[in-house]
């Protein structure tokens, strides 16, 4: 009841949740949570409660910064606000990224969830 895709993840537990292109040892995701570009290579895994919504944005750096929401929440409403113990507002990312070489960001990416995943071992 859940839907997966570019999911690379030793365990998986889902409830009706959507999960694309995250690597992570051990992935909960809570029912109707949105797991999106995440990338962990922590013991916990990745962690979403029920309705949590959990991105990341990657910076042509490499750097990556999780954005956090909750369905309860409205974007629009919220676009200047820092919501659910983020650091920045949606907008203030939207802005830091909006002339980024967007290219260059997916390959680093990417580099990153192989480098990541490949950390896994043997399933």
């Amino acid at each position: 009841d859940s839907v997966v895709a570019g999911v690379v993840t030793m365990d998986l537990q889902a409830e009706g949740a959507i999960i694309v292109n995250c690597t992570a040892k051990k992935i909960v995701a809570g029912k109707n949570s949105i797991l999106y570009n995440l990338i962990d290579d922590s013991e916990e895994g990745i962690v979403a409660a029920e309705g949590d919504v959990i991105v990341s944005v990657t910076e042509e750096s490499g750097e990556m910064m999780e954005l956090r929401s909750k369905h309860s929440i409205c974007g629009g409403k919220a676009w200047k606000e820092k919501v659910a113990g983020n650091s920045h507002t949606f907008e203030e990312v939207m802005i830091k990224n909006f002339n980024s070489n967007v290219a260059q960001i997916e390959n680093k990416r990417q580099e990153l969830f192989k480098k990541t995943s490949s950390s896994f071992g043997e399933f």
